[in-house]
């Protein structure tokens, strides 16, 4: 079965050899939990009976039975729960680790083409729903089963005909609740969807507040979210109408097993000269026995839907990942600390798209030199320096850097020679010092200055309130564009690669801000290859060289 594979993924995937103590947790639980249940069942009936008959119920049997029950019930069965709960709480972490972990290896091409809302609604909503399934719904589906196993034989082996009819009433129950299986999942996959159309919505809305104003757009993102909304409200609702339909029947069930229970047990004291305290014995362990058919039941379709969110985590994780290491026996050692750039006969096109960017496209440029990349919008110029950085696969031909190709160099290799500013440098939640870091995690406060002050940044970070520990805003809100560049362009120093390529890191700048930073190119040119896409003629103006992409 489909639901079968998804669970043996999941077992396999996140838990490994951990699965025999968390499913060997459970079944004990079970087990002990069985066994309580019959024996409080005895406990209660021969308690009974010994009231009845005007015996001592502190009788030394009885006060023995309720010693063990009370180990059992209230020592070893919580000590389980916890170790159980440790076992549950440790997968979820671990499978939030390995999604998230995934998340970084997966290709630049992946968050081009999808959605970030799409992607937060895979890594939050059925996340969480595919680690709840270890953190509750296993146990509350196996226990059960278990409980119910336990307990069957003693309930036969008291009264074989009132139990083999309360049994097939037990039976239809479940067999209704396992039918509606197909129909709730159908309705947790779209709810799903509806959750990852409201992701969406709201990642428009945080990420494009400015342009949603100024158009504006209120309206027109309202109405997305609230159609979503309302397609997950309906849904929602019609699975819940079903489930308590079901609930409802579940109940008529229950009812109609309480009556027949009542009527037969009276049937059985006056033909069988039965015992009061055996009925009530009976009956305890009937309804425990009960109970937990009601809850199969319940959480057996419950599982089946927060297994279809499971899928999807699963269908992620076989997303493939981006080729860091090297494709070859190539020592890591050797990699070049100064290198050329060479672009030889390569032949790319955009996954999916017949036209082709470039085909059998060469560029050649040398190390101690800067070159403005210059051509027509849409000409090539920002997927060129892409393709160097390994962001995309082409096609044909080949590209090295010190005369290594540098897929056999290995992308990991290769990105530890390029050192990249883009228009829009992404900066950190975090301190204007650890955003600097980021370009070399072993640097010392004093080289993460030294990088600053060769960057023009040193000076206005000091007027920041609390200078190199002042904690950036979201995407570096609370500086102004200039100083988000200056601080990429010392975040690249402190890298010391000898490539450093600028994506029109001055476009958008005025006059002031591009002069500091053209600066701060210029004191980067010695030993390094800088690359500089670029529109601006004074840009054009400061390199060694132009490169035109026609």
């Amino acid at each position: 079965m489909k639901n079968l594979r998804i669970i043996k993924q999941l077992v396999v995937r996140f838990q490994g050899w951990r699965a025999i103590l968390y499913f060997g947790e459970i079944i004990l639980m079970g087990i002990i939990n069985g066994i309580t249940v019959v024996m409080l069942s005895d406990i209660i009936g021969l308690i009974t009976d010994t009231a009845v008959s005007g015996g001592n119920i502190w009788d030394t049997d009885i006060v023995k039975r309720i010693i063990i029950f009370s180990v059992l019930e209230f020592g070893v069965s919580n000590i389980l729960g916890v170790c159980y709960n440790n076992e549950a709480k440790r997968t979820g972490a671990t499978m939030r680790n390995i999604v998230f972990g995934k998340a970084l290896m997966l290709p630049v091409s992946f968050y081009e083409n999808n959605h970030t809302g799409d992607f937060m609604s895979k890594l939050t909503y059925d996340t969480n729903m595919a680690s709840g399934i270890f953190g509750s719904r296993f146990r509350r589906v196996m226990m059960p089963v278990i409980i119910v196993c336990v307990c069957v034989v003693p309930m036969f082996m008291k009264c074989p005909p009132v139990m083999a009819g309360l049994l097939v009433l037990c039976i239809l129950s479940l067999a209704l609740n396992l039918a509606m299986v197909p129909v709730l999942a159908g309705y947790s996959r779209s709810i799903s969807d509806d959750n990852k159309a409201i992701s969406r919505s709201v990642t428009d809305m945080l990420q494009g507040m400015e342009t949603i104003r100024m158009f504006p757009l209120q309206s027109v993102i309202g109405q997305k979210y609230n159609e979503a909304n309302e397609r997950c409200g309906r849904n929602m609702k019609k699975q819940g109408r079903i489930e308590s339909v079901v609930a409802a029947l579940r109940n008529a069930f229950d009812l109609i097993g309480a009556v027949a229970f009542l009527a037969m047990g009276i049937i059985y004291i006056q033909k069988y000269n039965g015992k009061v305290g055996s009925l009530l014995a009976l009956y305890t362990m009937y309804g425990a026995f009960q109970y937990n058919f009601l809850m199969m039941g319940q959480y057996i379709p419950s599982l089946t839907s927060w297994l279809v969110n499971a899928e999807r985590v699963l269908e992620f994780l076989e997303l493939p990942e981006e080729s860091l290491r090297n494709c070859s026996d190539y020592n890591a050692a050797n990699v070049p600390a100064q290198a050329d750039v060479e672009f030889d006969n390569i032949t790319f096109a955009y996954e999916g798209q017949e036209q082709k960017i470039f085909d059998g496209y060469s560029a050649a440029f040398t190390m101690g030199k800067s070159y403005a990349i210059t051509g027509e919008s849409g000409r090539g110029k920002s997927t060129l320096m892409k393709l160097l950085m390994g962001f995309y696969r082409i096609s044909g031909g080949s590209i090295r850097i010190g005369g290594h190709d540098i897929y056999e160099l290995g992308l990991e290799n290769t990105r530890k020679l390029i050192a990249y500013i883009p228009q829009e440098p992404y900066m950190f939640h975090d301190t204007v010092r650890e955003n600097i870091r980021n370009g070399n995690p072993a640097a010392s406060d004093e080289e993460i200055i030294r990088a600053a002050k060769k960057a023009n940044a040193h000076d206005f970070i000091l007027q920041l309130e609390n200078g190199y520990d002042t904690i950036l805003g979201e995407r570096g809100n609370t500086l102004s564009g200039g100083q988000r560049q200056r601080v990429a362009i010392a975040r690249a120093i402190l890298k010391n690669a000898p490539v450093i390529i600028l994506d029109e890191a001055t476009s958008a700048l005025d006059n002031e801000s591009e002069q500091l930073i053209q600066q701060s190119i210029n004191d980067m040119k010695d030993g390094r290859l800088i690359l500089m896409i670029a529109h601006r003629p004074s840009t054009i103006a400061t390199a060694d060289a132009e490169w035109r992409i026609v």
